[in-house]
């Protein structure tokens, strides 16, 4: 299976940039949609253009406080 960081390594090798300046834009979008879903206030569904969406499960949507089992 591919990982984040294996692309990360083939586009620093590619690009001849830093590999942690690289791996950082690559985990970017994910670490933004970990925010914006943890964010109590924010009930917005988050699409990766073209790619997928992240959206919250029905119990959680009206309410981000209830505890998960």
């Amino acid at each position: 299976m591919i990982t984040i960081d294996d692309i990360a390594k083939e586009v620093a090798k590619r690009t001849g940039e830093d590999i942690e300046t690289v791996t950082l834009i690559c985990k970017h979008p994910f670490k933004q949609t970990v925010e914006i879903m943890k964010d109590v206030n924010n009930y917005n569904d988050v699409l990766f253009n073209g790619l997928f969406k992240f959206k919250l499960k029905k119990r959680f949507n009206e309410d981000k406080t209830k505890q998960y089992r």
